[in-house]
Parts: C-alpha cells; sequence; structure tokens
C-alpha cells in the first residue's frame, strides 16, 4: 500500500473547510464545487491532499461526483437512512394497466420492509419506458444523497452510464423484476425461467405436444429467460420448438383500451395463419397477459373450440377478463421483491460486500383444468411432481 504523501492531519484540515463552506451555504445542494486545481489555490496544499479531501466527503454522501462533469453538492442527510424506488408511472398505455399489477405491490413490499429497519423511502416515477426521465429521476437521487435506490430499470443500453453514477457514488443499487446483463449490480427477480420451464413440463403431462410460445420483441432478461425456459422445456421433451415473435405494441393498445381488435393488420393476420396451422390439441403460451389478450382473441375469432387448447401467461389478471379456457398462470412474489431488495440495501450500508443475486421461485396455477378436453386424471399427476409450485384450480 503506497502512504499518502500529504502531511499528517492536512487532509483532515482540508476537509474541515469544505464542510464549513458546504454548512454555511456557500455551495448549494447540486451545485458543482471548484475544481481539484482552484481548490489547491484556495486551501494551499497540494492536488492529492484536495483528492483525498473530495473522496472522503463522497463516501460520507456530502459530494457526488458526475463522470464528465464534476464534483457535486449533496442533500444535507437525514435523521434517518433514505431509500429511492424508481420505477415506470402506472400510465394510461397499455402496458400501463399490466404495470397496476406489478409496481404497487413491488412498491408496498419496499415501504412495509423499510419501516421494519426505520428507513425512508423516496419514490420516483419515470413513465412507461421514459428513458429520459429515467435519467433525471437517477441523477436527482443521487443529488438527494439517499442512502441506498431499488429500480426497475427501463433504460436498456441508453442509460448504463447512469447506473455507474451510482457505484462512483457509493451508493447500493438493487435491481427488481429484471437485471441488466451489461451492469453488474445486485438483483432481486422471478425465476422466469423455471415457470416457463415448468408450464411446458405440466402441459406435456396433460398429453399435448403441440406447444407455442408467443413473446414479443422485448429485449429484456425477464423476456429472454421466459423464452429460454421454453426452448430448453421443448427441447429436452423431444418436442417440435414453436416461438412466434411479433410486433404487436400497436394492436394490443387498441385490444386493451378500446376493446377492438385490428383485424387487417400484418400482426394479427400473420398470427391467425399460425393459429389455423395449429394441430390440436395445442398448447399456446405467451409472455404476459397482454400478449394472451391478443392470443385469446384471435382464438375466439376463429372459434377454437375451448377444449382443445390450453393457454398459459406470466402474472395475473388478464386484460380482457375471465377467459373461459384451461390456462396456466405463473404469478411472481412482487411484495417479497420489494422486501428481499430492501434487506439487500440494508446489508450493503452495514459493510456487507458478497455480491446478492436472488432468484425466487415463482408460483404456478392451472385454471379451469376441466375445460381441457380429456385431462382427468392428467391433473391430479401433475400435483404429485409440479416443476414448480402447482396450484390446480376449478378442476
Amino acid at each position: 500500500m503506497r502512504t499518502p504523501k500529504s502531511k499528517p492531519g492536512k487532509k483532515d484540515e482540508v476537509v474541515g473547510h469544505m464542510l464549513e463552506l458546504l454548512q454555511c451555504g456557500q455551495y448549494e445542494p447540486g451545485s458543482r464545487i471548484p475544481s481539484e486545481s482552484e481548490l489547491v489555490k484556495l486551501f494551499g496544499c497540494c492536488r492529492s491532499t484536495v483528492r483525498e479531501a473530495i473522496s472522503l466527503l463522497v463516501s460520507d454522501n456530502r459530494l457526488y461526483r458526475i463522470r464528465g462533469s464534476g464534483t457535486y453538492v449533496a442533500q444535507y442527510k437525514r435523521s434517518r437512512p433514505t431509500i429511492a424506488a424508481i420505477f415506470p408511472d402506472l400510465c394510461n398505455d397499455y402496458y400501463g394497466r399490466y404495470t397496476l399489477d406489478i409496481v404497487p405491490p413491488i412498491v408496498t413490499g419496499i415501504i412495509a420492509e423499510a419501516r421494519k429497519h426505520g428507513v425512508n423511502t423516496l419514490l420516483y416515477g419515470c413513465g412507461c419506458d421514459d428513458k429520459e426521465l429515467e435519467r433525471e429521476n437517477i441523477n436527482s437521487a443521487i443529488e438527494s444523497g439517499v442512502d441506498g435506490v431499488i429500480m426497475l430499470y427501463v433504460g436498456a443500453d441508453d442509460n448504463l452510464d447512469c447506473l455507474e453514477e451510482f457505484n462512483t457514488a457509493g451508493i447500493p443499487l438493487v435491481l427488481v423484476d429484471r437485471y441488466v446483463e451489461k451492469f453488474d449490480s445486485d438483483y432481486v427477480v422471478t425465476d422466469n425461467y423455471a415457470g416457463t420451464y415448468g408450464m411446458v413440463n405440466s402441459i406435456a403431462e396433460m398429453g399435448v405436444e403441440n406447444i407455442y410460445y408467443a413473446t414479443t420483441s422485448e429485449y429484456v432478461s425477464s423476456a429472454r429467460d421466459r423464452m429460454l425456459g421454453y426452448t430448453s422445456a421443448v427441447s429436452a421433451l423431444g418436442l417440435p420448438c414453436n416461438v412466434v415473435i411479433s410486433h404487436i405494441s400497436q394492436i394490443v393498445t387498441e385490444l386493451v383500451i378500446t376493446g377492438v381488435m385490428n383485424r387487417e393488420s400484418s400482426e394479427y393476420i400473420s398470427f391467425r395463419k399460425t393459429v389455423e396451422g395449429m394441430k390440436l390439441p395445442a398448447a399456446l403460451l405467451s409472455l404476459n397477459p397482454i400478449v394472451n389478450a391478443f392470443v385469446h382473441e384471435v382464438l375466439e375469432d376463429l372459434n377454437v373450440p375451448s377444449d382443445q387448447v390450453i393457454l398459459g401467461h406470466f402474472d395475473s389478471n388478464p386484460p380482457q377478463g375471465k377467459v373461459n379456457r384451461c390456462y396456466f398462470e405463473v404469478d411472481q412474489p412482487f411484495s417479497e421483491m420489494g422486501a428481499r431488495a430492501v434487506q439487500i440495501i440494508m446489508s450493503r450500508l452495514a459493510g456487507e460486500t458478497q455480491p446478492h443475486k436472488v432468484v425466487i421461485e415463482p408460483k404456478l396455477t392451472l385454471h379451469n383444468a376441466s375445460c381441457f378436453a380429456g385431462v382427468g386424471s392428467s391433473a391430479e399427476k401433475l400435483a404429485v411432481n409440479p416443476q414448480v409450485a402447482l396450484t390446480i384450480a376449478d378442476v
């Protein structure tokens, strides 16, 4: 270890002077402090001493750095630790209704667990996939001097530099619902892979070999892992792989909000041809209930017998209401996700350095089993040896 070149006590002297300037309001929260060269002249010391003093104040959350911009004054620390939660808003587009089942329970879990630890929570909403507002919220959280951040990240590659700022500022970050492959961070997610793998295995146990998976072009870890669970399961069972990837955002927007399906769209026509070519009995699994609503509508348009097709999707409450077909539902423990994220933040604040990559097992439920022809004893067999925790409802 290299010995600091600064004189004993000089660093503490500089820190003291800088604290005085901060406390008297010379530099307001959010304002940039002078450069290292300017501070060297101001305090009459060497650059290494100034650098050490700044690093100490950054680690104490008095200052924060923004790469390529400079060092800024953080908000004064609160009497209790504060965790910022940065999430998509509950907006009014087609995914807004979907996030109503996701964001509130995660946030509820965060708040409840934070209270147990005597920690404040600061909630930021960034709009559905609004990457620019997400950047603003990240910078605001850093400027506020929060002690930790829990985040449902929507920034793709665009905001990776902002995530790095948490590391630079020494603020623990936990991602929930999805992780980011290009950024190493603590996270809490559902075992999306096991969810689709379990659905495929359970459907195969019911004697169905034609299993399709409908997804979108959405490139996030949860979507990738769900599709990987499907492809791995059908491969292991020696079944054909039938992945249908569609750009259905606009058509689903109209379907969910207005209840009207655009049957002239290329997405609808393409998927309709896929369904027309299915050999029954079959299963159609979907990325989420939004895609499932689209799938269900096509099945109804073609008058596909309800006792010949099994549906399956992640998360609860299909937007189009009750489905009178046999279907699997993979429920994610969102509230537990939020609570576990707070626990990780608290362990980080206590000095723990071990990485936390938490993957929680989902719950698999089979609904309306009696609607599928010949399910009979197969449903009972599923309950004996499920791939993931399985509940059979309404047999």
